[in-house]
C-alpha cells in the first residue's frame, strides 16, 4: 500500500488573525474541523500536524496529543525544510498539503485528487480551474519534494512549499483534475485569515447540520451562499495574500 500524509501546516502567530488555529467554531477548534474531516478520506494513512519549533506553538501541540494526532516540530521560516522533516519523520511516499486555516475542505474533490494523483503516478496533483480558495489541497510526490528542497534556494521557494512547481510546470508530471461540479468556477472564501472570514464561517456551522460523525457538507455551504448574500458578503472584500507580492 502507498503511504500517503497529510501533513496540517498550521501556527499560532498568524499574522493577519494569531490563535485562529484553535479558535472555537461551533464548539470545536478550527484545526480539530480539519482532521475530521481528512479522517474521512480513506485515501490518507497518516495525519501529521507540522508546527514551528517555537514555544508558542506548545497549545498546538497540547491540542493534538488531546487528539492523539502526531506532532512534528521544525523551522518556522523554511516551510519547506519542515514539510521534508515532517514526511521523513514517518516514512512517506505521497504528501497531502493540508493549509491550517481551510476547516471546509471538499472531502470528495480530496479524494478525486488523491486517486487521480496515484493513478497517474503525478509528481504534483491540484484541481482544474477555481474551486472556491480553502476547499482543496495539493498531492506531492514525497521524492520529487525532496529533490525540490536541493534545488530551491530562494526564501519564496522555502516559506511557499510548492511555488517550484507553478515556476517550473515543465520539469514535472502536474496532474489537474476536475472539481465536483458545485465547486466549478466558484469564488466563495471558504478560508480563514480574518475575522471577517471567521465569522462567516460561524454563520455556516451555525445553520448547516454538522456533526463529528457527518462534517457539514461543501456543497450544501455553497448552496446557503448563494440563498444568502449577506452571509457571503461578510469577507467579500478580504483580499488574498499573494506570495508574489509578498516576496516582491
Amino acid at each position: 500500500m502507498v503511504s500517503v500524509t497529510a501533513i496540517i501546516q498550521a501556527r499560532m502567530g498568524s499574522t493577519r488573525f494569531p490563535g485562529k488555529s484553535l479558535l472555537p467554531i461551533a464548539g470545536q477548534p478550527l484545526l480539530e474541523h480539519i482532521i475530521i474531516r481528512l479522517k474521512q478520506v480513506p485515501e490518507i494513512n497518516h495525519i501529521l500536524l507540522a508546527v514551528p519549533e517555537k514555544d508558542s506553538e506548545l497549545p498546538l501541540i497540547d491540542f493534538a496529543h488531546r487528539l492523539q494526532t502526531p506532532v512534528f516540530q521544525g523551522s518556522e521560516e523554511d516551510v519547506l525544510d519542515r514539510f521534508i522533516k515532517a514526511g521523513e519523520s514517518v516514512q512517506t511516499e505521497q504528501v497531502v498539503r493540508v493549509c491550517g486555516d481551510n476547516p471546509l475542505l471538499d472531502i470528495l474533490l480530496l479524494r478525486s485528487l488523491i486517486q487521480a494523483h496515484l493513478s497517474d503516478k503525478a509528481d504534483f496533483t491540484i484541481p482544474r480551474g477555481t474551486v472556491p480558495l480553502g476547499s482543496a489541497c495539493e498531492i506531492i510526490r514525497f521524492e520529487t519534494l525532496k529533490k525540490i528542497g536541493v534545488l530551491a534556494k530562494s526564501p519564496i521557494y522555502r516559506e511557499h512549499v510548492t511555488t517550484w512547481f507553478h515556476n517550473h510546470p515543465s520539469s514535472f508530471r502536474i496532474k489537474h483534475v476536475d472539481a465536483p461540479k458545485y465547486l466549478k468556477g466558484c469564488n466563495f472564501r471558504l478560508t480563514v485569515d480574518t475575522e471577517q472570514d471567521f465569522q462567516l464561517m460561524e454563520q455556516l456551522f451555525k445553520n448547516l447540520p454538522n456533526s463529528p460523525d457527518s462534517p457539514l457538507n461543501l456543497q450544501s455551504a455553497i448552496e446557503y451562499l448563494n440563498a444568502h448574500p449577506e452571509t457571503a458578503s461578510l469577507n467579500i472584500d478580504i483580499p488574498q495574500k499573494n506570495w508574489r507580492e509578498d516576496n516582491s
